[in-house]
């Protein structure tokens, strides 16, 4: 893990890493959920590994939606990982 960054947990597989290692998903106020790449944007966050088994997990077991409070749609799973896996 680098030094002096913060440090975040993935809500799939629950490994603790440095923030630039993973995926910032957020949701804004219109209750719709979109990937963050800067990190910075407003509204519930939450993260994933870059790893195609925890994106596979979080959608398995819905720990994305429950970490945002909001249903993710399955057409936004297909579009994020055909842009970021």
């Amino acid at each position: 893990m680098s030094q002096g960054s913060p440090l975040r947990s993935c809500v799939a597989c629950r490994s603790v890493k440095s923030k630039p290692e993973l995926i910032r998903f957020v949701r804004l106020a219109g209750g719709k959920v979109s990937i963050d790449l800067r990190g910075r944007a407003p509204g519930r966050g939450a993260y994933l590994c870059r790893d195609p088994a925890c994106w596979a997990l979080a959608r398995k077991r819905r720990t994305l939606d429950r970490a945002l409070h909001v249903t993710v749609a399955a057409d936004d799973w297909s579009a994020w990982g055909s842009g970021i896996l």
